[in-house]
């Protein structure tokens, strides 16, 4: 539920940004929903971590040691942005589009 408050909040201002360097809006919105997923994973009173706690009966803070899933997402993500991948480009489909017609 927070991924999809972050992903709202945040949508407008990714949309503007991709549209001034023309990012692939399905690309734009992979990226808010991994690195939302990431951090939301991650912090200690997130809904994830407080089921998790309240299973295992532990403290939300002695669970982040453990948190393997959410880094890894965070560091191939970040990986995922440094090498352009996938490489998808709004300008040139829309070139190929209108090419097509």
């Amino acid at each position: 539920a927070n991924n999809t408050i972050t992903i709202i909040t945040a949508g407008p201002l990714a949309k503007d940004i991709g549209k001034k360097y023309g990012l692939d809006p399905r690309k734009l919105a992979s990226i808010l929903d991994l690195f939302s997923s990431c951090w939301q994973g991650m912090i200690p009173y997130g809904a994830q971590i407080l089921t998790a706690v309240g299973i295992a009966g532990v403290s939300s803070i002695g669970v982040i040691k453990f948190l393997y899933y959410p880094i890894l997402l965070l560091i191939f993500a970040s990986i995922s942005l440094a090498v352009e991948f996938p490489k998808l480009s709004f300008k040139k489909e829309a070139n190929k589009e209108s090419r097509a017609s």
